[in-house]
């Protein structure tokens, strides 16, 4: 069963992060910009995803599924798949028990965050991401689905 949230992300740099573990500022210190392509820092619990817009708003949509989705590249520019270990919170939230943060680039950004995510056990947990990612005549559009998934390496889907 899929769950759908919908935010809009304030974007002042041409990226945001999606992070597996408490926000920590200093992983954003440790990376310098590497172009188009996601970016997995070395923790496996952090990825940086290039906007194609700078200063702007991203509506984000992100979907939470049981299982994998079928790939569907419709209206899509390109799309990216990588694994990200998840942690449960620190602060046990019986409303939203585990999380995986967006955040933008600037400390103190915006955030939104996948709630009410399952980290079986209690236990550092995989899971695998999809981003899609559009601009139009609306603005920049990204689509993050994310299920549980064994480790995968970083798969280039599609690119426009």
């Amino acid at each position: 069963m899929a769950s759908r949230e919908i935010h809009e992300l304030a974007i002042d740099t041409p990226c945001y992060f999606v992070w597996g573990r408490t926000y920590d500022e200093d992983i954003l210190l440790q990376q310098e910009w590497s172009g188009e392509d996601l970016c997995v820092f070395p923790d496996s619990r952090t990825v940086m995803v290039p906007t194609h817009l700078e200063y702007t708003t991203v509506k984000l949509t992100l979907e939470r599924r049981g299982d994998a989705p079928v790939l569907d590249f419709e209206g899509w520019h390109d799309a990216y798949e990588f694994s990200l270990l998840a942690s449960p919170r620190a602060d046990a939230d019986p409303v939203s028990p585990d999380q995986i943060l967006i955040a933008a680039c600037d400390p103190g950004g915006d955030c939104c965050d996948f709630n009410a995510l399952e980290c079986p056990g209690g236990v550092d947990t995989w899971w695998r991401l999809r981003v899609y990612r559009r601009v139009s005549s609306a603005g920049e559009e990204h689509l993050i689905q994310a299920w549980i998934a064994d480790q995968q390496p970083v798969a280039r889907l599609r690119q426009h």
